[in-house]
């Protein structure tokens, strides 16, 4: 009996802004993935984001079972390139806090299937005679923040969504070196719109 009322309250508890982002990651990953159709996604994340409590935000995922998205925060991390070029792409985890420090250097950041635990990242760069490229999706917001010397930046983003999902930011010093802010290919887009859509053509 106490353990039936313990679950009652913890159903009754009202949730975060956060804790409703990161179900909704975990509906886009199980609709990458194949479990989920376009139909279901769309009523999906439509529920998550309105749950006000804990028993509806979980009510949404009852059957998806634990697709391998980790409820803790990812750690601040440090991306360093010296002479080389990085990468991060496909699906991985964006944590609160990332340095990027590049000197010579090509990183590129593709936020296209990447999972925000913390709502938003902030990207403090320093990058000298190097390049940064930024991928986001058109429910991603970027803020742009750099101090510009000989260098160029080049946001080509239409319109900051009206609810974004997460905002990346972008702060530091850029020294004869770029940044670029673009949306994702027209063939990126088919590749993913396509992976999403797999299943209900195989059924």
């Amino acid at each position: 009996m106490a353990d039936d009322d313990a679950d009652r309250r913890s159903a009754l508890q009202r949730v975060s802004d956060a804790e409703r982002e990161q179900v909704a990651e975990r509906i886009r990953a199980a609709a990458a993935d194949g479990r989920l159709g376009l139909d279901e996604l769309d009523d999906r994340l439509g529920s998550a984001l309105a749950a006000r409590t804990r028993g509806d935000l979980d009510a949404v995922v009852a059957d998806l079972g634990d697709d391998g998205v980790s409820a803790r925060p990812v750690p601040d991390a440090v991306i360093r390139a010296d002479g080389s070029s990085v990468q991060r792409v496909g699906r991985w985890d964006v944590p609160a806090q990332l340095t990027v420090q590049s000197s010579m250097s090509s990183v590129t950041l593709d936020f296209t299937e990447a999972i925000f635990t913390a709502g938003g990242c902030r990207i403090d760069i320093e990058v000298s005679a190097g390049s940064l490229r930024l991928v986001v999706p058109e429910d991603v917001a970027v803020d742009v923040d750099v101090e510009p010397r000989f260098s160029s930046v080049d946001v080509k983003v239409p319109e900051r969504p009206a609810s974004p999902r997460a905002v990346v930011t972008v702060a530091g010093t850029l020294n004869m070196g770029s940044i670029s802010v673009r949306r994702p290919g027209w063939r990126r887009r088919r590749q993913l719109k396509k992976a999403a859509s797999r299943p209900q053509l195989e059924a």
